[in-house]
């Protein structure tokens, strides 16, 4: 590998975010590099929601540094290299799905004819009604519309938090091919799930958060090779803490 293959996509850097008097996150330290999938693991309440946050400057950071895509904050210009799945999105309800992605790929000033067909594809892919009203989807179709989203464009980075919620079995193995398709042309992926066993199969490594603070970043190999699996891994470093 040349030295580029290790460039850092993002980097959180001794990152504290409180609410009030209250510490969401604590110190936390861990960084992407180019061409990896980085898994963010933890319980409810761990801190991973609040790191994307705070990489996305969606909240204030009391102290520590972020940087994403060369850049010490994320403005659009960076947005529009990224593709962000929220945990919990509310897109526009008196949209077709087609005119939310098309608005959305506006905003990455995509030009035309590629996003159309890019949209065409995308709305295909994910099992979408074009023309049906947002107000009128499924729990599952949301979710399906918003990962779509997150794909537009050439996203050098993509962002999924949550992403399997309300997916049936066979959407979760056809996103599963979808990212290591986008990865293995270059873009990287932070994924944040609840579920182990699919970021064993997505992901080259893994940061384990517990009550605000890093407890373990390591190589999925590495974690399967020492634990068995990354489920067991969490298991031990967690109940041991």
């Amino acid at each position: 590998m040349t030295n580029n293959d290790f460039e850092s996509v993002f980097k959180l850097k001794n990152v504290s975010i409180a609410y009030g008097f209250s510490k969401a996150i604590d110190s936390v330290s861990f960084e992407l590099k180019k061409g990896q999938a980085l898994g963010l693991i933890g319980a409810n309440g761990a801190g991973k929601t609040t790191s994307i946050k705070a990489l996305l400057g969606m909240l204030r950071v009391k102290s520590g540094e972020v940087s994403i895509l060369g850049s010490s904050k994320c403005n659009p210009q960076v947005l529009r290299k990224l593709g962000f799945a929220p945990e919990e999105a509310s897109p526009p309800e008196y949209l077709t799905a087609k005119e939310y992605l098309q608005f959305l790929a506006k905003f990455k000033k995509q030009d035309t004819l590629s996003s159309h067909q890019q949209i065409e594809e995308f709305l295909s892919w994910f099992e979408l009604d074009p023309n049906k009203l947002i107000r009128k989807y499924s729990k599952g179709m949301r979710r399906r519309l918003i990962l779509a989203q997150a794909f537009l464009g050439k996203p050098e980075l993509i962002i999924l938090d949550e992403p399997l919620n309300g997916l049936d079995p066979l959407m979760i193995q056809k996103l599963r091919d979808k990212l290591k398709a986008y990865r293995s042309q270059g873009t990287s992926i932070l994924y944040s799930s609840h579920i182990l066993s699919e970021l064993e199969n997505t992901c080259t490594d893994v940061v384990m958060m517990h009550r605000g603070s890093v407890i373990m970043s390591d190589s999925v190999d590495n974690l399967v090779r020492q634990f068995g699996s990354v489920e067991k891994a969490f298991a031990t470093k967690v109940g041991g803490t």
